[in-house]
């Protein structure tokens, strides 16, 4: 049996896979930690952070582990209209684009991987929905006059010690009047938080730090602009707590440094993609079964299905990739020699 490209769907053999690899990597370690940075530094963002501090059992499924995820329409959601942000903010003039053309672009961006697994009509009403807040969005920015920002998407690498680096995007760094920064960062939160939760975010504390790091002085204000309820908060940087963000750093550093990996059931167990292989899941029967087969014919948890698919279309790929670069490497050979008779 062969797929469409003519390719043999199952999976290859360990040797095949292991002269795949060689052929990738040469002598290279194939064993690379997954956290730390070329320089050995542990790798964090406020995304694994906050994900440690909820559950350390899901940041090792997620992050060490690297186990594939459910494909996720809200992220889907909240990065296309990321995007379109992006577009709208990044140019040269401060010249609003039409509404037309602002919806063409949503159309452009539109991410629809992680609507992969619902029906086609649960993609056309979230993307509808879209439409429907970049109108509005558009309207306030036409009201309140498009001022061009000094960055978007600012990438940022923030170290702390000598053995930690926080990095990050910047949604959007503003300038007042004043020549001061401000910052701002995109939420696709059906509700906006209070002042008080702003005021608290580790997230945004990071992020003016991060912006000391870029241009040498911290910002004036920071803000969550929470694009569908159409909701701007708006916190002056000295109530944010800065002062803690290091020490807090360093205690989630240490505690992924000693291989803490304790589950903590906490109210979004109902939306991890890995409940059904968690042990505080497991003794009240609440493993899921998707149906996939474990090489003994038996039922397998889906976390593990999805491993196992994953695995196994990387496993074809790989070995694919290392025939077309040998069969490559063989005629770039024979042409650098020169042209023969034959």
């Amino acid at each position: 049996m062969v797929d469409a490209e003519g390719q043999d769907p199952s999976p290859p053999d360990d040797a095949a896979v292991d002269d795949a690899l060689a052929m990738a990597l040469g002598d290279g370690d194939r064993r690379v930690d997954p956290l730390l940075d070329q320089q050995g530094r542990l790798r964090l963002s406020f995304t694994r952070v906050d994900t440690f501090e909820q559950c350390p059992r899901r940041f090792r499924y997620q992050y060490v582990d690297g186990l594939p995820q459910v494909p996720a329409p809200q992220l889907s959601f909240g990065s296309s209209l990321h995007a379109v942000l992006e577009w709208l903010y990044d140019r040269k003039h401060p010249v609003l684009p039409s509404l037309d053309a602002t919806l063409r672009a949503l159309y452009a961006v539109w991410e629809s991987d992680g609507y992969a697994e619902v029906e086609r009509e649960e993609q056309l009403v979230a993307y509808d929905h879209a439409r429907r807040i970049v109108t509005e969005m558009h309207a306030r920015i036409e009201t309140e006059g498009l001022r061009l920002p000094v960055a978007v998407e600012a990438w940022f690498e923030l170290p702390f010690d000598d053995d930690v680096v926080v990095v990050g995007a910047i949604d959007r760094i503003d300038a007042h009047e004043d020549g001061s920064l401000h910052v701002v960062d995109y939420k696709t939160n059906r509700r906006a938080r209070s002042r008080s939760q702003v005021r608290k975010s580790l997230q945004l504390a990071i992020y003016a730090l991060a912006v000391e790091e870029l241009y040498g002085r911290r910002p004036s204000t920071v803000a969550l602009d929470f694009i569908v309820p159409g909701v701007t908060v708006v916190v002056p940087v000295e109530e944010l707590e800065l002062d803690a963000v290091p020490d807090r750093l360093a205690a989630v550093a240490r505690r992924i440094r000693a291989g803490e990996d304790t589950p903590v059931p906490n109210r979004l167990c109902d939306w991890c993609d890995f409940k059904d292989i968690c042990p505080a899941w497991a003794e009240e029967g609440r493993m899921q079964i998707d149906g996939s087969l474990s090489a003994d014919g038996t039922d397998v948890p889906a976390s593990l299905g999805r491993a196992l698919r994953e695995r196994d279309r990387l496993r074809r790929s790989l070995v694919r990739d290392a025939k077309r670069i040998e069969r490559l490497e063989t005629a770039i050979t024979q042409l650098a020699r020169g042209p023969s008779d034959g």
